[in-house]
């Protein structure tokens, strides 16, 4: 029997999931992405996990394999330690709930699996590190843009975490304009960008609808993408610089955009002394994964 890893990616929207191997290769196949009704009830929230967990569980029965540990990247605020969810903006319901205890309700599964939590954006990090072009670099910082807008940093290859194992420093929340950073570099910031060159609101168009007329030549999308980045470029500089960051990478969704970014935020490079690289991340979809796993504790 070969030992795999169970890897959930826990979104506001879908659990992502995925099973590894110790060294980190994803298993053919494997990969699932299910609904995860983040502002839904408790029951909806166990039934998704179960779902994850029962199409991992045939996969391995197919192919020989045992499901050795399951490591779950998501969003704080959460104790990642004990294992507590505190959000209120995201599964709601399980406020203060202890979420191992969750899954273990949810199905069949042995009871003394390994069950770990990482912060979502600390997982893009962690794998950054392990299997991407971040291992040549000791102190990295990594800006996640989605839904939300994510920030965390290493140094000396050591991920600066609060004592829940949160990112030490966010940037989210900075103030900017009429209100803050995420506001207009996530998401719905980018959207109002947009429709701000418009003219006019349309109500129906998505970043990945915007991201897709900038491929195309429109030439108000591609520059609502380079205000994004000289956005987040001013806003960045006094943090790398403090921080002494030699490597820059952006991951999440919107980061496919990147390249419309690129110029504006390549500004960074004149004004931090230590900024040596700038990219997205080498897999948007697959870093969490890495990350997640390279997080696990080290008895499993």
């Amino acid at each position: 029997m070969t030992d795999v890893y169970l890897i959930v990616d826990a979104g506001g929207t879908f659990l992502k999931s995925a099973l590894l191997k110790k060294d980190g290769t994803i298993c053919d196949a494997s990969s699932s992405s299910v609904p995860s009704f983040s502002v839904g009830t408790e029951e909806e929230v166990k039934g998704a996990f179960n779902q994850v967990i029962e199409k991992s569980r045939t996969w391995c029965i197919a192919n020989q394999a045992n499901i050795r540990g399951i490591g779950i990247s998501i969003p704080g605020p959460f104790d990642y330690h004990k294992g507590v969810s505190w959000m209120t903006h995201k599964y709601r319901c399980l406020y203060g709930i202890d979420f191992k205890k969750l899954i273990l309700q949810s199905v069949c599964i042995n009871p003394r699996i390994s069950i770990w939590f990482v912060h979502d954006v600390n997982a893009v990090l962690a794998g950054e590190r392990w299997k991407g072009i971040a291992k040549h670099y000791q102190n990295v910082a990594v800006v996640t843009l989605g839904t939300g807008l994510g920030f965390t940093f290493c140094k000396n290859g050591v991920i600066q975490c609060t004592e829940m194992g949160s990112p030490l420093k966010s940037i989210f929340r900075i103030p900017y304009r009429d209100g803050i950073l995420e506001d207009y570099t996530a998401k719905r910031g980018i959207i109002r960008l947009f429709e701000g060159k418009l003219g006019y609101s349309s109500g129906q168009l998505t970043v990945k609808d915007i991201g897709q007329m900038a491929d195309e030549g429109n030439r108000m999308a591609i520059c609502t993408f380079q205000e994004v980045g000289q956005i987040l470029s001013e806003a960045l500089q006094s943090i790398l610089i403090e921080e002494g960051i030699s490597c820059l990478l952006f991951g999440g969704q919107i980061s496919r955009s990147f390249i419309y970014m690129k110029d504006t935020l390549k500004k960074l490079s004149l004004k931090v002394p230590t900024l040596e690289f700038l990219s997205p991340v080498t897999s948007i979809d697959n870093a969490a994964f890495w990350g997640t796993l390279s997080m696990k504790p080290k008895d499993y």
